[in-house]
């Protein structure tokens, strides 16, 4: 699995969004609900499992988890016509638009660990890396 074509498939839902938002088009709120609906979230719950000590994949996790929520949270205000805040989470350098370059960054970070090959190093739990 290439991860840049799971970032495309993230990027894909920032334009639905918005044109969720200036078009009204109706919104299915299900595929942002859910982090294993697409293909990265379903390879981290299933393929990235021999991976679960590095650090790099929990910076994986946590910033894709956060993609979601604040994608499903816009998702939301657009359906409920709240779209004064909607519009605020979508401007530049807010809140959608951090956590896509925080997930790319993620992404990027997990790749450049594959690459190197090195091992999962482990984290002692409670302490972060």
């Amino acid at each position: 699995m290439s991860l840049d074509d799971t970032l495309e498939e993230h990027q894909i839902a920032g334009v639905s969004l918005r044109n969720g938002m200036y078009k009204r088009v109706r919104l299915v709120t299900s595929a942002f609900a859910n982090e294993r609906c697409c293909a990265l979230g379903r390879w981290i719950h299933q393929d990235g499992a021999r991976w679960d000590d590095a650090p790099e994949l929990l910076q994986l996790k946590l910033a894709h988890a956060s993609f979601h929520a604040i994608a499903l949270a816009i998702a939301i205000a657009i359906t409920q016509k709240r779209l004064a805040e909607a519009a605020v989470m979508l401007e530049p350098d807010a809140l959608f638009e951090n956590a896509a370059r925080m997930l790319a960054h993620a992404v990027s970070r997990f790749e450049n660990r594959l690459v190197t090959g090195a091992p999962p190093t482990t984290v002692p739990h409670g302490q972060i890396h």
